[in-house]
C-alpha cells in the first residue's frame, strides 16, 4: 500500500512538471511573436534640431536715390556736403573765384552757402575696389554742367581727396584686379584727356599717360582699355593700342 501510494505520488509530480513546462513553453512562444524583432543591419536615427546661424550680410555699395550719399547697405559712409567736397569746389574749382563767382546767377550762393551747395550738387557715379574699402567717385554740379571733378573715398580712415580739375571729361575708370592702384582719365583739354594711375592707398602717382606740360599740345586723347596684370595696363592713345607696365 505504501509502495502503490508513492507510486501515484510520482506519477503526479510527473504529469505536473510536464504541465508547467507546456504552459511556460506557450508563454514563452507567445511573447515571442509580440516582440518586434531587431534587425542588427537597421541603424537608430536620432532626431535633433540643430541651430542655424545667420548667413553673413552681403556688404552692398551704392548711391542713394537722390545722388546724395554714398551708402554700404543701410549706412551712409559718404555725402555730397562732407567739408573737404565743399571746402574743394569753394577754394580750388575755381568756380568761385573773381569773375566766376559773379558771372552766374546764384553761383555765390553756391559757393558760400552749404545747402545751396548740396542742392545742386550730387555725385554723378562711384565705382567700387574689389575689396570694398576704396570708393572712386566723380561729382558734378547743376552750377556747371556737363563738367565734373574726379576724387576718391577711403574708408578705412574716411580720407576724402579731390584729385582732378572740375573740367569736361574728367572720369574715375576703375581700380586695378587686386585693389592696389587705381586709373581716372583727367587733365582734360578741348575734350582731349590724359590717364592717370595712383597707388590705391597711399594716393602717390604710378604714371601718367598723354599728359604735356601745356596743353594746348595735347593732340590725341587717351583711352583706358583693360587690366592686364595688377600693374599692367593696355590703353588707346588716338587710334594706336599701347601697353605699360608700372
Amino acid at each position: 500500500m505504501n509502495k502503490q501510494r508513492f507510486t501515484n505520488m510520482l506519477l503526479l509530480i510527473i504529469s505536473l512538471v510536464v504541465v508547467v513546462g507546456l504552459i511556460g513553453s506557450f508563454v514563452f512562444s507567445q511573447k515571442q511573436k509580440t516582440t518586434a524583432p531587431t534587425n542588427p543591419n537597421t541603424e537608430t536615427t536620432s532626431t535633433y534640431t540643430k541651430e542655424q546661424t545667420p548667413p553673413a550680410t552681403e556688404t552692398t555699395i551704392t548711391l542713394s536715390s537722390d545722388k546724395k550719399s554714398i551708402m554700404e547697405n543701410d549706412k551712409v559712409l559718404l555725402k555730397i556736403d562732407h567739408d573737404t567736397i565743399f571746402n574743394w569746389f569753394k577754394n580750388d574749382s575755381q568756380l568761385c573765384e573773381g569773375y566766376n563767382l559773379t558771372s552766374v546767377i546764384d553761383r555765390e550762393k553756391f559757393c558760400r552757402n552749404l545747402n545751396s551747395f548740396k542742392s545742386q550738387t550730387r555725385f554723378a557715379s562711384i565705382i567700387v575696389s574689389p575689396d570694398k574699402i576704396k570708393i572712386g567717385f566723380s561729382i558734378e554740379s547743376d552750377t556747371l554742367t556737363p563738367d565734373k571733378v574726379v576724387g576718391i573715398f577711403l574708408t578705412t580712415d574716411n580720407t576724402v581727396k579731390l584729385l582732378s580739375n572740375y573740367y569736361l571729361g574728367n572720369e574715375f575708370i576703375s581700380f586695378s584686379p587686386q585693389s592696389t592702384y587705381f586709373v581716372y582719365k583727367g587733365i582734360c583739354w578741348e575734350g582731349l584727356c590724359g590717364l592717370f594711375v595712383k597707388d590705391a592707398n597711399t594716393l602717390e602717382d604710378k604714371i601718367s599717360l598723354n599728359n604735356p606740360e601745356f596743353l594746348d599740345m595735347r593732340t590725341v586723347d587717351a583711352n583706358f582699355i583693360n587690366w592686364i596684370t595688377d600693374n599692367k595696363i593696355t590703353y588707346k592713345l588716338g587710334t594706336e593700342t599701347k601697353e605699360v607696365s608700372f
